[in-house]
């Protein structure tokens, strides 16, 4: 079960006086919210204190044993207090500060000095001007010893806020209109610190800086140190527990609690005033706007649960959007015309759930009706645009209207709904009135724009080439050849052209329509180096990369000895032909009984003297016949005797 503690003290307080004495009764917490299940913590102070510590100045007098210092007004020297009646005034008064005190009280069991105060504002006419400077303000002090030694509380700042202590700054806290928190009359509720709660404990507003007697004014009203002996009451409540100063309560539906004060002989002194305690049931209130109107799409609008009341807090939120923040942006999202709708879960400090919704309409007059593009011609920029828009809306003058193009940005850029003289390309019209912004684009096209064609036949081969040009060009009617080569021709008809090349080149038709726009087409012609390819050829040509077939080769030669001497010296051991340009020889040789004795082909077939067994051929005469193919495959049959000698 959670327990809740208050963080702020609500002071309810009863006093009647008894043989010249006062009670007094703060009970805790205020009037106060729960959730079902939770508890609270009501705590009661009671007190039945002397008369004096309570006071106002209704009557114009001072309660005896207070003292004042400086100038004092006990009236309505500035204006009427919220009761209307006499209050305390301060101002300097020679060099004397300006100070009120009381005598010694005994708040040894502690407790709360209230009052009601005001500050002048700066800069009225006295003796109603005001403090303005950092250290201007009034200090709430106390003292154990006497009035020996004083210690401040509490330091009340001209700019209308509470420090520790004053700062001894002489800067101005103050700007115009010169209104803080303190310039109207504020009641004021501050603990008796714990060095404070003594039997003998003096209590002084001071104000120790002014800028003289008639500058830096302030009033005190109501002042009441409720605050007296231990144990001099006892406090009874309504619900029936006893002499007890706090307990937890955990109602299950809506409660009031009331403290009764008795002294230590008990007689009934005082009571409180009621404590109410609700119980929350899911009773929630909130404002939000049911429907939101957008002219545009993609555009945001904030909104917000207003109004929060009748139950616990904190609360959280869940949007549709995914936001848990309040307030929040919804999105139009990007249709023009669109219902949507946003749904919000809010949750109390309860856990209580509740649903609510918002309804968005999105509703965009401004269009784009139609785009209209005109041609351009393919030389000159002569194409146009328009556009034709509706639904503005305009407070004063006309939409902003925009073309620009080609491409976005572009290099033309017109403020109208009309654009001219512009060549081809994509053209983007923009149109902004006080609400929404719409964009479209077109394109502008080429009016039949020349367009140079031709192809070469053939476009490569051996030097001289002889090239013929066939002229495919559209939308046009003259034309320049350039052949590359140095030759320049202009014609007024499509007829082939015919070109005789000795080295590569590329080939421009430049085709022009009655406008003289001009379109331009290029033809590479690769021109090759032709001839024999062959080096064994008597016409080789080492600059050719294509053989023509005009290579003539030589044709082959034989010249065969008629006598070898195989006898081992190294000198005419073999029988070979002496041949020139050939690239296979048969050499057949037989003996005078036709039996082959040696059998061989090759480039140089050579016969050592020995029979196909491998035995010394006998001296004496011998055949021998030979088929020789030359480098162009022609034939050189032979035959002849040679004698083989031995000795």
């Amino acid at each position: 079960m959670k327990k809740i503690f208050a963080l702020l003290s609500f002071i309810l307080f009863g006093a009647v006086s008894v043989e010249a004495q006062v009670c007094n009764v703060f009970v805790t917490p205020l009037d106060t919210t729960i959730c079902p299940g939770d508890s609270v913590l009501i705590t009661g102070a009671a007190s039945i204190t002397a008369t004096g510590q309570s006071y106002n100045f209704d009557f114009g007098i001072l309660p005896p044993g207070w003292s004042t210092t400086g100038g004092q007004n006990y009236g309505q020297p500035c204006g009427a207090n919220p009761s209307g009646t006499n209050y305390y005034w301060a101002s300097t008064a020679g060099t004397a500060t300006p100070t009120i005190g009381t005598p010694a009280f005994d708040v040894s069991c502690g407790g709360f000095i209230t009052f009601d105060m005001v500050y002048s504002i700066q800069g009225q006419a006295a003796p109603c001007e005001g403090p303005d400077l950092a250290n201007e303000g009034v200090e709430l002090q106390y003292s154990t010893d006497g009035g020996l030694t004083w210690i401040t509380i509490v330091y009340y700042s001209p700019g209308g806020y509470e420090l520790p202590a004053n700062p001894g700054t002489t800067t101005s806290v103050v700007s115009s209109p010169y209104i803080t928190n303190y310039t109207s009359w504020s009641s004021f509720n501050v603990p008796i610190p714990q060095a404070a709660m003594t039997t003998g404990t003096m209590f002084q507003w001071i104000q120790v800086n002014s800028s003289g007697s008639s500058f830096d004014n302030w009033g005190l009203d109501n002042i009441s140190v409720n605050a007296g002996p231990c144990n001099s009451a006892t406090i009874n409540w309504s619900n029936g527990l006893q002499d007890t100063t706090f307990f937890y309560a955990a109602p299950t539906s809506d409660t009031a609690f009331v403290a009764y004060v008795y002294d230590t002989l008990g007689n009934f002194q005082c009571q409180s005033d009621s404590i109410f305690i609700t119980v929350n049931t899911a009773s929630l209130t909130w404002n939000l706007v049911d429907t939101v109107l957008r002219q545009c799409p993609n555009d945001t609008i904030p909104v917000e649960v207003l109004n929060l009341a009748n139950a616990n807090g904190p609360y959280s939120f869940t949007w549709s959007t995914g936001s848990t923040t309040n307030p929040t942006n919804i999105w139009s999202e990007d249709q023009k015309q669109d219902t949507i709708i946003y749904y919000v879960e809010i949750e109390d400090g309860c856990g209580y759930l509740y649903d609510d919704s918002v309804v968005m309409v999105v509703n965009q007059t401004l269009n784009i009706d139609t785009l209209l593009s005109y041609p351009s011609s393919a030389c000159l920029p002569t194409g146009a645009a328009s556009a034709f828009v509706s639904g503005t809306t305009t407070t004063v003058g006309q939409p902003f209207y925009n073309w620009t193009g080609p491409g976005n940005p572009g290099s033309y850029s017109v403020d109208a709904t009309v654009i001219t003289n512009v060549p081809s390309g994509w053209y983007y019209f923009t149109v902004t009135d006080d609400v929404c912004t719409e964009s479209d684009s077109i394109f502008i096209d080429i009016e039949n724009p020349p367009i140079a064609s031709f192809v070469g036949s053939p476009t490569s081969g051996c030097t001289p080439l002889n090239v013929t040009f066939t002229n495919n060009s559209q939308n046009t009617s003259s034309y320049t050849w350039d052949f590359g080569n140095g030759n320049v021709y202009n014609v007024n008809d499509m007829s082939p052209q015919s070109e005789t090349f000795i080295s590569s080149s590329v080939v421009m038709l430049i085709a022009y329509d009655n406008q003289n726009c001009a379109d331009t087409a290029y033809v590479s012609i690769d021109v090759i180096p032709c001839g024999c390819t062959d080096p064994l050829a008597l016409n080789y040509n080492p600059l050719a990369t294509i053989d023509d077939g005009s290579c003539i080769l030589p044709t082959p030669t034989v010249v065969a000895p008629n006598v070898f001497t195989p006898n081992g010296d190294n000198e005419n051991d073999l029988f070979v032909l002496n041949t020139t340009n050939a690239k296979n020889i048969e050499l057949t040789i037989l003996n005078r009984w036709g039996n082959i004795m040696y059998e061989s082909s090759g480039v140089n077939p050579a016969w050592d003297g020995k029979s196909q067994g491998g035995a010394n051929a006998p001296e004496g005469t011998y055949f021998y016949k030979y088929v020789i193919t030359g480098y162009s495959d022609e034939v050189l049959e032979g035959h002849g005797f040679l004698q083989l000698i031995r000795d």
